[in-house]
């Protein structure tokens, strides 16, 4: 154990913003040329809020079936589509109020989205829809679909990003990873 290496042998995220989501990003940066077959993104400890049916993740995991994951590539690992579908975020039209809270992402969502995905403001999705949460399973061809240096762009906005704080930050990727992951935009 080091100051630069506080717990040798486990991942490093490159930020601490973002909360989980500059975890999971850091490994696909991290790991990206030697990805196992599946990877499986999950909350630290074994209960979570966010597992609807098996609320226990050593209930959950054993029973996530891979050939879910061979077909879709991308598989949330929630089952309650509330919240999230159909419609989570309309990038174009926030609120007064969403307009009106300075760290609040969901007034600054069309320039993030053209940010994090190197597209212009036309090119951003009229709505955004996804089962909620950041727990998910993803094939390594479907990680490898986008080139490393869009995951790395992403981290760096994570890091540098002033447009909302570091819980923005997580829920912006919680509205994003399957669009991160190659999955339309709308579920």
């Amino acid at each position: 154990m080091s100051k630069d290496d506080p717990e040798p042998g486990y991942l490093r995220p490159h930020t601490t913003k973002g909360r989980e989501a500059a975890a999971f990003l850091s490994y696909v940066i991290d790991y990206y040329d030697v990805l196992p077959r599946y990877s499986i993104f999950v909350h630290g400890g074994d209960k979570q809020r966010h597992n609807d049916l098996l609320y226990l993740n050593s209930q959950l995991l054993p029973n996530l079936r891979h050939a879910a994951i061979d077909a879709a590539g991308y598989v949330n690992l929630r089952c309650d589509t509330i919240p999230g579908c159909p419609v989570a975020v309309t990038p174009h039209g926030f609120t007064k109020e969403d307009a009106a809270k300075k760290l609040d992402p969901r007034a600054k969502f069309a320039a993030i989205y053209a940010e994090l995905f190197n597209v212009s403001i036309a090119d951003v999705p009229r709505n955004i829809g996804g089962v909620c949460c950041a727990q998910f399973a993803v094939h390594r061809d479907r990680i490898r679909q986008r080139p490393k240096s869009d995951y790395v762009r992403m981290m760096h906005w994570m890091a540098t990003t002033r447009q909302t704080d570091t819980f923005g930050i997580g829920w912006v990727m919680e509205k994003l990873w399957h669009v991160v992951f190659g999955m339309e935009s709308v579920q």
